[in-house]
């Protein structure tokens, strides 16, 4: 009875960090939180020219540079801007999808601030315009997959410990 314990906590704690870091790989880029409150700055229509999945942390292709945080897919878009100019972007946070190959996507590019809370450096990204970054949904989100994360996780860790520190009470 104690091995099968064991493999079931064994098995719980990777189940529970996987949950933790689905919270900055998966929620976050899902509901947008980053981009909430966010300025549009222009508005236009974008035309994937090829797409790519990757995560959980992928190089950028785009001019600045950088990494992409969490798991989506990436597209190289031709945009065209309402003022008539045309240029290409990298899309990420699957914006943009293999269904888009071809098609005219109605997009917005909005100024998200670079660092925490007080910054005054934004830089730019390309969302579609029926998406809406929504932090009253994002934020009970994360909080309810990341203490699903800790209640699973925790107490397995909290029991493996005690098993193999050998201070576990004797069994009789």
């Amino acid at each position: 009875m104690r091995v099968v314990r064991v493999v079931r906590d064994v098995l719980l704690v990777p189940i529970g960090v996987a949950l933790l870091l689905s919270v900055i790989f998966v929620v976050i880029p899902f509901f947008g939180i980053g981009a909430a409150g966010s300025e549009v700055t222009a508005r236009g229509t974008a035309v994937a020219q090829q797409c790519r999945f990757d995560g959980p942390i992928a190089e950028s292709n785009a001019p600045d540079g950088g990494n992409i945080v969490g798991f989506g897919y990436i597209c190289q878009a031709r945009v065209t801007w309402r003022d008539g100019t045309s240029e290409m972007w990298e899309v990420s946070g699957s914006q943009l999808g293999p269904d888009d190959v071809g098609e005219e996507v109605a997009v917005v590019r909005r100024a998200i601030a670079d660092g925490g809370a007080g910054t005054t450096s934004t830089s730019p990204e390309i969302y579609r315009a029926d998406f809406e970054p929504n932090r009253w949904l994002g934020i009970p989100a994360m909080l309810v997959v990341g203490i699903l994360g800790i209640v699973v996780a925790g107490p397995a860790c909290s029991r493996l410990y005690e098993t193999f520190s050998g201070k576990e009470p004797a069994e009789t």
